[in-house]
């Protein structure tokens, strides 16, 4: 018989994963929070320094803003902007080229060559 102060129903913490996201999951996931956590800061600083209701004055639409519009507009800017920046930065990380999409330089261990050797710097370039 079981000890009825172990319950056996009770599940154990090593029996429970975390779910795993995809690659494109995580990228994403990523994108927005560094973005987003940038764009905060962006806004901080950028804010303490113009006022969003001078920067309405001077637009030729003659659209009158508030400040919290104002405030508003200038963080997703920034969040937009920042977000893009951190898409290219991942796109071009994920599409970077390997040496091994590289048809010469398949196979060959550059690690022990000569520096002075001409014919292994023939090789490396």
């Amino acid at each position: 018989m079981t000890d009825p102060r172990t319950p056996e129903h009770i599940d154990k913490p090593e029996d429970k994963q975390s779910p795993v996201w995809r690659r494109g999951k995580r990228d994403f996931a990523n994108v927005v929070w560094i973005s987003f956590l940038t764009a905060a800061v962006a806004t901080m600083v950028f804010f303490s320094m113009v006022d969003p209701e001078v920067l309405s004055g001077n637009n030729t639409l003659g659209w009158e803003i508030s400040r919290q519009t104002g405030y508003a507009f200038g963080f997703f800017g920034l969040w937009l902007l920042t977000g893009i920046t951190s898409f290219l930065s991942v796109y071009l990380v994920r599409t970077e080229r390997r040496a091994g999409d590289y048809p010469d330089v398949q196979g060959r261990d550059m690690s022990d060559a000569d520096p002075d050797d001409e014919a292994a710097a023939d090789r490396r370039n």
